[in-house]
């Protein structure tokens, strides 16, 4: 489990400044933002412990906050998805695919439940800081939570295609 640990806290910069630096600069349009960052919490295996799972959410949150300028909306939203992790995992993936500490991958859960679960916890993070973000609820929200999750989960796969062709290669 340790290897793991070491390997997440060693990427958590590398995707904060990813995301500061390159998809935060791009405007797709109103109402697309994508947030690749996610991918950390979502790959974590599902044996990570709870206290290493809400601190780990909370610095990768932290960081998008104080380097993109907002008030405590990413911490949030990513305590929140680090929060309902564990609950999300047992509806969505099937029973004895993983090991302890196995990572949660689209090749070792398969598609469909890694989609599931991706898009899950995907929307629940974009629904919490976007209402946080805006503080209120109507129609502009709702087609900014799902166009921003769509790509979102479009960007997490194809970083897991990526990942997945690399890791064949050596």
């Amino acid at each position: 489990m340790n290897k793991y640990l070491v390997k997440y806290l060693f990427l958590l910069p590398v995707y904060v400044l990813l995301q500061v630096l390159v998809l935060n600069q791009i405007l797709f349009s109103a109402y697309i933002n994508p947030f690749l960052y996610v991918i950390l919490i979502i790959g974590l295996p599902i044996k990570t412990p709870k206290w290493f799972l809400l601190i780990y959410a909370f610095l990768l949150g932290f960081f998008i906050d104080l380097f993109s300028g907002s008030l405590g909306f990413h911490s949030t939203a990513t305590i929140l998805i680090a929060f309902f992790k564990p609950f999300i995992s047992k509806v969505t993936i099937p029973h004895n695919t993983l090991g302890d500490t196995d990572e949660i991958t689209l090749k070792k859960i398969g598609n469909k439940s890694f989609i599931t679960f991706s898009l899950f916890l995907i929307i629940i993070h974009n629904s919490c800081l976007f209402i946080i973000e805006h503080i209120n609820f109507n129609l502009d929200i709702v087609v900014k939570i799902l166009s921003s999750s769509f790509v979102t989960l479009i960007i997490v796969l194809i970083t897991q295609l990526f990942i997945k062709k690399n890791n064949e290669r050596l």
